[in-house]
């Protein structure tokens, strides 16, 4: 790594690109009341498809306090009369004709706010809640594979400065990892800089402070566009995932501070000393989410001498944080899964349409939707396959075809005879499906065997299953498990995520193939030793909702009771009380992790789980299993869907006369599970994105 000295060039007007408009800043000088919008594509060729390449938008934006990432982007783009797709969905898919499939499966469009890519859609940064600030810089950029060619690793958990840019001065040395303190030497007569923190992997986020560190305060960190003050004796205080800002600061990442002595030659204090007492007041005001601050800030003050110990003038914070978090994270709310079932109307904010399979699939599967809710999303799905004209819904992603298939038939609708297109037919395509790797051929498997197929078609279908059985059987790790990155050539192992989603693909194989029995037999112990004492399971780095949630349906496709079952019960938790670590409810909804924000992805995942165990508990079919379902053919006009459907009367199905928030439903997207595998911040707005999820979310379509 390096530490580049160069003088920050102002933003002027940039090139025009073919015939886009030229990229234009604002001279307003108070970015402190407007935020800057990017769009930009460095990474997909002309040549290669694009519709066009370099800076689209550069302009700052006045905000108010109504101001929303969201309509930021949406009102730039209309005054330039660019177009979007997706924005009804709060997940855009195109911008002035770049779609995300220009670039392949693995193309998509990523925001990023201030240089870190985030893990939540645009419509989550607001004024309004304190995502997102004046000065703030959102970012659009189109990547061709999930991030990697943006600086964006979701598995990655390392938080160190791959580059520092700094307007003046030389740094003592090169940056490394072992050291993270240094001196900026100024030239003469130079009293302000602006600071530029480059971070190594883009899941994490970076913000600069001078001489105190203060996360937890809002404002008092300085942009990359703002000039500091500074003198003889300064410091400059960079520190990177911090767990009070929004950010993918998972279980293996910790937070990283580097320290920049500003015209100072030697240190004039016991620097172990002082990084003890600067991590012990970064911890600020305790909450759930403390955890990183206190146990970097325990080990460095571990790490001291009896006498440097002594020294410590705020060791009495430490020691008090420490018992306010283990008194604020000592219960977790453990509901019945009837109970689950009840709340679940509550977290549904609109009906859903076309683009959220997940939800109106659990709505089915749960007894909750009602003949309205489900014409109403039938009639969506009328609407985009006659316009698309094609029973292929995506040229690159079988997963949309999986999702709307087994959608429409726990509605009750036969998608092989859906207003005059056979949507299953696509899925016999083993080139097409595998195009998507295992997630192809899981939810190919998943949707093929969820009910029939057409009369004539058997032979095809069970050929196209053959081989997506044979390409799991032959894809499983020597450890018992699967992970969805044996693309990568990295050798991390399996993960639970993608082991229990193929567990529920394989699960009608189980008792008639003895090969697919043993398989699933490698890969219970697997995940029977992947489960800590918590009773969560390990993803990707991360014990997370979304492990959780596809652990427990796997357990029940394969008829396996995850409260019973000795293998799966660690140090008295479940594997359903896992899930339930993750329940707020507050919010009604799941974290991605432990005591973070609840969220719409982590949210409709582990509400899956738990219809898929309250259908488990009440002996109903599994979760995927609809042969329950009668199916009706669909003509060129509505359907009218019996209530034959399953129902139940426990609760009140959502209808459309229900009272039911405005609030934008997203696409069904997650975190970690996901129709590509891509971390928190592919989910925000790249099409088959998880993660990240730091991200965290992934794998749905």
């Amino acid at each position: 790594m390096k530490a580049t000295t160069k003088i920050l060039s102002v933003l002027t007007a940039g090139a025009l690109i073919g015939s886009l408009v030229p990229v234009t800043v604002s001279a307003e000088e108070n970015h402190r009341q407007q935020v800057r919008l990017v769009i930009e594509n460095n990474t997909l060729t002309a040549e290669n498809g694009a519709d066009w390449t370099g800076t689209l938008i550069d302009e700052w934006v006045a905000i108010d306090e109504n101001t929303t990432a969201a309509n930021v982007l949406l009102s730039v783009l209309a005054e330039h009369n660019y177009t979007q797709q997706g924005a009804e969905f709060d997940y855009i898919t195109d911008i002035n004709g770049l779609s995300a499939e220009d670039g392949g499966a693995m193309g998509g469009w990523l925001t990023s706010l201030d240089d870190w890519i985030t893990d939540e859609a645009l419509s989550a940064y607001t004024v309004a809640s304190g995502k997102l600030e004046g000065g703030d810089e959102i970012r659009l950029s189109y990547s061709c594979s999930w991030g990697a060619d943006l600086g964006y690793d979701w598995s990655g958990s390392a938080t160190t400065l791959s580059d520092v840019i700094f307007s003046a001065g030389e740094v003592s040395e090169a940056l490394s990892d072992e050291n993270f303190e240094y001196l900026l030497t100024l030239p003469e007569g130079v009293d302000h800089i602006t600071v530029k923190p480059i971070v190594g992997n883009k899941a994490y986020r970076a913000k600069v402070y001078k001489n105190d560190y203060t996360p937890a305060q809002k404002d008092t960190d300085y942009k990359t566009w703002e000039e500091i003050s500074v003198a003889d004796g300064d410091r400059i205080v960079i520190g990177i995932a911090n767990p009070a800002w929004m950010q993918s600061n998972y279980n293996n990442a910790s937070e990283t501070i580097y320290v920049f002595h500003i015209n100072q030659s030697v240190q004039t204090a016991d620097a172990e000393v002082q990084a003890a007492e600067n991590l012990i007041a970064a911890i600020g005001t305790v909450t759930k989410e403390s955890s990183t601050a206190i146990e970097q800030a325990r080990r460095c003050y571990d790490a001291l001498s009896d006498e440097q110990k002594a020294s410590v003038e705020n060791a009495a914070v430490l020691f008090e944080a420490e018992k306010t978090f283990a008194e604020l994270n000592k219960s977790v709310t453990v509901l019945r899964v009837s109970e689950l079932r009840g709340k679940y109307l509550s977290a549904v904010k609109e009906m859903p349409v076309y683009g959220n399979e997940w939800e109106i699939i659990n709505l089915c599967r749960f007894g909750l939707a009602d003949e309205n809710v489900r014409k109403h999303y039938v009639e969506s799905v009328r609407e985009a396959v006659q316009a698309l004209g094609s029973a292929t819904l995506s040229q690159t992603r079988s997963t949309v075809n999986a999702g709307v298939v087994m959608a429409l038939t726990a509605c009750g609708v036969n998608p092989a005879d859906f207003c005059g297109y056979n949507l299953i037919r696509p899925l016999y395509d083993v080139e097409y499906v595998q195009k998507q790797g295992l997630n192809g051929s899981v939810y190919a498997l998943l949707a093929l065997d969820a009910h029939s197929v057409p009369e004539g078609e058997q032979t095809a279908a069970d050929d196209a299953g053959k081989h997506f059985v044979k390409t799991l059987l032959d894809a499983q790790e020597a450890d018992g498990g699967w992970t969805i990155d044996t693309w990568t050539g990295v050798e991390d192992g399996s993960d639970a995520d993608m082991t229990a989603m193929v567990l529920q693909a394989l699960a009608p194989y189980v008792q008639s193939d003895e090969a697919v029995k043993a398989a699933a037999d490698k890969a219970l112990t697997f995940l029977s030793e992947n489960q800590n004492d918590k009773g969560q399971f390990h993803s990707y780095g991360y014990d997370d909702c979304e492990s959780s949630a596809q652990v427990l349906m796997a357990l029940c496709a394969l008829q396996i009771d995850p409260t019973a079952d000795e293998r799966f019960i660690k140090n008295g938790s479940t594997a359903y009380d896992s899930l339930m670590a993750f329940y707020d409810e507050t919010a009604n909804g799941f974290s991605h992790l432990m005591n973070g924000e609840s969220n719409y992805l982590s949210t409709y995942q582990a509400f899956a789980a738990a219809a898929a165990y309250y259908r488990y508990m009440n002996q109903q079919t599994a979760y995927f299993d609809m042969k329950d379902v009668s199916l009706t053919a669909v003509p060129q006009t509505t359907p009218d869907i019996s209530s034959e459907t399953e129902s139940s009367d426990e609760s009140r199905p959502v209808s459309s006369g229900q009272e039911i928030s405005q609030v934008p439903v997203q696409p069904s997207e997650s975190v970690k599970t996901g129709d590509q595998g891509v971390l928190p911040l592919l989910v925000v707005l790249m099409v088959g994105a998880a993660a990240v999820s730091a991200l965290s979310r992934r794998k749905h379509s």
